[in-house]
């Protein structure tokens, strides 16, 4: 089931009715188990034999965080939190990254029957994994408590607002909110609905409008040039903002209404001024976890200025490597690791940068001009829109065709073209507007008609500008 279907807004509505209608009774185990049943039924939706695989996970991590909890010896502590870490990315590499390793091993000459390399790739593993992590190495670090009810061990994996595509929560941040009852209040009910209309505006009114200019294009790149491929590379970095910001939108908004409350996830990313602050605001849940559970465990900024760049490289490959098993997405996470590295080495070296410095190590000073502030913002942008190129690529070829066809000069309008210039060049208006103001307390300010009158405007735009029912880009990774 999608968030922008009819299917999921019936299974919605029932849950909500079920989950408050047993409120009256006081029974908060009982109503935890039916978000636990609907976490299940939500999944199985898609395919009902890998429910055994998500409770098999979360059966996983309940088992190895007792037995850390259970033992004072540091070796044995270790040999737990090994076994489970390395259960879960055994059984995440099966599934996702076994085709790519036996592709690669027969291009390089090993002899294979590539009906091995078939492997139905289970919706939101690389989510889920993650969660199961971050709980099992948190209880080794003794920042959270094992729970010794299975229960909610199985709701913090299973969650189904965001099971599918995030944002990744923590432990710490989850199971707190299982100890009692949550009461939903005016306020909070008012900006959940308001999160879940934005998110279905710009799954449905944006992100699949600029796809469908996008797909044509990255369809046959070598088929287009110039304008058109600058178009649709603009295009496809508000599509994928739109696809899963959207998601992640309707994700807090469907938990909130749950009275659950959820890490955001995007924070205007194309206002950031520089690689570092990109990563603050783009998918945050991720890039913290990877911050948190792999760079700093690595040593993070602590051994020496060649070993943090050493550090930031091998934390953003691994990045891209987990958005998708293809050499694109390595190629993406270097690009990236590149820049974050660079920025990290300008700041270090102002002496050596000099007056360029500005252009790319955001300064805090009030003297900063906005068109100083403007032109990074821009160049972050771009820098943006090249790695976005590396990542929705299907080959190499592509890529380079891709780079290449921008040279060439001219321009084919057609109404697909339009748009997707058109809500693109809006697109990037709007998001620097909501930078400099907070248009979503302003809303909810706004006089009950006036937000009616939204929605509703909201909604006509939905239903004229939708190109039909579409997956979020995110459910493949």
């Amino acid at each position: 089931m999608l968030f922008n279907t009819v299917d999921f807004l019936l299974f919605y509505v029932a849950v909500l009715a079920l989950y408050y209608g047993l409120a009256p009774l006081r029974a908060w185990r009982l109503r935890k188990l039916v978000l636990l049943v609907a976490s299940c039924l939500f999944y199985m939706s898609w395919s009902p034999p890998f429910i055994v695989l998500l409770l098999g996970i979360a059966a996983l991590c309940f088992v190895v965080a007792l037995g850390v909890a259970g033992t004072t010896d540091p070796l044995r502590k270790r040999a737990w939190l090994g076994l489970g870490v390395a259960m879960s990315l055994a059984i995440l590499g099966y599934f996702k990254y076994r085709g790519f390793v036996l592709e690669n091993l027969s291009v390089l000459g090993a002899s294979l029957d590539t009906r091995l390399s078939r492997v139905i790739l289970p919706l939101g593993i690389s989510f889920y994994t993650f969660h199961a992590i971050s709980y099992m190495v948190d209880v080794y670090r003794g920042r959270v408590a094992p729970h010794r009810n299975f229960l909610d061990v199985a709701l913090y994996i299973a969650f189904f607002p965001q099971l599918i595509a995030g944002p990744i929560m923590r432990a710490s941040q989850f199971l707190p909110q299982l100890e009692r009852a949550p009461q939903l209040i005016g306020p909070a009910a008012e900006r959940a609905l308001m999160l879940i209309a934005l998110g279905l505006f710009k799954k449905v009114a944006c992100a699949d409008v600029l796809g469908e200019y996008v797909d044509q294009v990255f369809r046959n790149v070598g088929g287009h040039h110039g304008v058109n491929l600058a178009v649709a590379i603009y295009a496809y970095a508000f599509q994928i903002y739109f696809d899963f910001s959207g998601y992640s939108d309707m994700a807090l908004g469907l938990g909130a209404l749950l009275g659950f409350q959820l890490p955001l996830n995007f924070r205007l990313p194309y206002v950031a001024q520089n690689p570092a602050e990109f990563w603050q605001r783009w998918h945050i849940s991720l890039s913290t976890w990877l911050r948190d559970y792999l760079y700093i465990p690595l040593g993070g900024n602590r051994r020496g200025v060649g070993r943090t760049y050493a550090n930031l490289m091998t934390t953003m490959v691994l990045g891209g490597l987990w958005h998708g098993a293809a050499w694109n997405f390595v190629a993406w996470g270097t690009y990236h690791g590149a820049l974050l590295a660079l920025h990290r080495w300008w700041a270090r070296e102002p002496q050596r940068v000099g007056r360029w410095r500005v252009f790319w190590w955001a300064s805090t000073a009030r003297s900063d001009s906005r068109w100083r502030v403007l032109a990074r913002r821009l160049g972050m942008f771009h820098l943006a829109c090249v790695g976005w190129v590396l990542f929705r690529a299907e080959s190499a070829a592509d890529i380079w065709t891709c780079f290449r066809g921008l040279l060439e000069p001219g321009v084919t309008v057609t109404p697909a073209f339009t748009r997707a210039a058109y809500w693109s060049a809006l697109a990037f208006a709007i998001h620097h507007l909501c930078a400099e103001r907070d248009l979503g307390q302003r809303f909810l300010r706004m006089p009950p008609l006036a937000q009616a009158a939204t929605y509703a405007a909201m909604a006509v735009l939905v239903f004229l500008f939708s190109p039909g029912t579409q997956r979020f880009i995110y459910f493949q990774f």
